[in-house]
């Protein structure tokens, strides 16, 4: 892949879509996860044990070459992405537990996705692992993602009105840069190679995408949660930051090969999540109607 696309363009985009989040938020948010205790906690097993632990279970049980599979694990492993909280908004779901929930597993992602990182690596190449370490990772990770959430909700402290132009303005900027990430990641070795990598990657991919929001759903059903929660926690699993994937893979692990899997999810993805919207405002419309005639 282009250095310069490489090692500039990509981290400055997920600078740019972390700094997205970061002037969104407010001290509220964080303060918002001790007044729903149960949905935060559930949303937070999910995605920090449920997500891994799946992602290894389903890799473990099928022939893949080894970096597909620590590509997954990683993408796994990464938090919720910020489109989440659009697409939570759309499907009338519970909105201000999928922005505190995005914002704080972004935060403790310094130290998650450098731990599964390394346990992906170990399982499933040995020796033959790229040399990764656990400080250098979190200390990238939190230049590329922290530093960017802090300077953003500095900036919407001391210059609200800036903030606010931002904001209204970063929701579809943060969604494009995205998309260009991702598009460029799959394209970039060629139209042969990338409908190789997909046909590699697309149904492992896609097998994460199902499992990880049929889990959330039914743990969240399980957890007597309401429907609204139900619903943010569904599409915080299902939609993951596939661009911290990619960058940890082209900057860190040097193998374009390891990003191809968050490539790939990162477009299946939109798709499934465009399934579930449909189906919860279906479901939204129904129980407002059985409200109605109730009352």
């Amino acid at each position: 892949m282009d250095t310069i696309f490489a090692q500039v363009l990509l981290p400055l985009a997920l600078a740019f879509i972390m700094l997205a989040l970061g002037v969104g938020l407010t001290p509220q948010d964080f303060r918002r996860i001790f007044s729903q205790p149960k949905a935060f906690l559930t949303g937070a097993a999910l995605q920090f044990i449920s997500l891994p632990l799946l992602a290894i279970a389903i890799v473990a049980l099928i022939p893949a070459p080894p970096v597909l599979k620590v590509g997954i694990v990683l993408l796994a492993a990464c938090p919720g992405g910020t489109t989440s909280n659009l697409l939570t908004h759309m499907a009338r779901g519970d909105v201000a537990l999928s922005i505190s929930l995005t914002a704080l597993t972004s935060l403790l992602s310094v130290i998650t996705v450098p731990l599964v990182l390394i346990i992906a690596l170990a399982l499933f190449m040995g020796p033959d692992a790229p040399d990764v370490g656990l400080v250098t990772t979190g200390l990238t990770i939190f230049a590329l993602t922290v530093i960017p959430v802090a300077i953003g909700m500095g900036l919407r402290r001391i210059a609200p009105g800036v903030a606010a132009l931002i904001e209204r303005r970063s929701r579809l900027m943060s969604g494009l840069v995205f998309v260009a990430v991702v598009a460029a990641t799959v394209l970039s070795e060629g139209i042969a190679v990338t409908i190789q990598r997909f046909a590699e990657a697309g149904l492992v991919a896609l097998a994460l995408n199902l499992a990880a929001m049929t889990i959330a759903f039914a743990v969240s059903s399980l957890m007597a949660l309401r429907m609204r929660q139900r619903i943010a926690l569904t599409l915080e699993c299902g939609l993951q930051n596939a661009t911290l994937a990619i960058v940890v893979s082209v900057a860190l692990l040097g193998d374009l090969a390891y990003a191809v899997p968050a490539a790939v999810y990162g477009l299946l993805m939109f798709a499934t999540a465009g399934g579930f919207i449909v189906w919860a405002r279906r479901w939204s419309q129904a129980a407002r109607r059985a409200r109605r005639i109730a009352g």
